[in-house]
């Protein structure tokens, strides 16, 4: 007798279990930081998911609200209020407000679990960088709802 006499028979199924894995599709994000981990984890945390609604009230709006919150010692919500200028800022490639809105929203709450992504743009040349990337994410991403 033959050893393949007893085999089970191969199906689709199993073929696609012992198949090596497939590479991972890349998001977009992914492809215009090009491997720089460390850039796109900070825009994957500071870029806007809704550009045109968030900015209809301004950066002016977000820096007085989180003024506000500051000296009412609600550090948690100025830090959001200057996240979001500094967002708005990076939308609008607006590198001095940029720098100061994150460093603003770094220094209001100190513990934030995500404050790396902050401090990233206090170098002049990150804040470039991310800027630059920040730039072809929302014209790439404007065309596709558009289309």
């Amino acid at each position: 007798m033959t050893p393949t006499l007893f085999r089970k028979k191969e199906t689709a199924e199993t073929k696609e279990k012992h198949a090596p894995p497939s590479p991972e599709k890349k998001t977009l994000l992914q492809e215009l930081c090009k491997g720089n981990k460390e850039l796109h984890d900070t825009l994957n945390r500071t870029l806007l998911l809704d550009p045109e609604t968030t900015r209809k009230e301004g950066i002016d709006f977000y820096e007085k609200q989180a003024e506000e919150y500051e000296a009412n010692q609600k550090f948690r919500n100025a830090r959001i209020a200057y996240q979001v200028a500094g967002e708005i800022a990076l939308h609008e490639g607006k590198l001095q407000q940029v720098q100061k809105f994150f460093k603003k929203a770094a220094e209001a709450e100190p513990d934030y679990e995500f404050k790396r992504a902050f401090e990233y743009f206090n170098k002049k040349e990150n804040a470039e960088k991310a800027i630059a990337v920040a730039k072809e994410y929302y014209t790439k991403t404007a065309k596709r709802t558009q289309a």
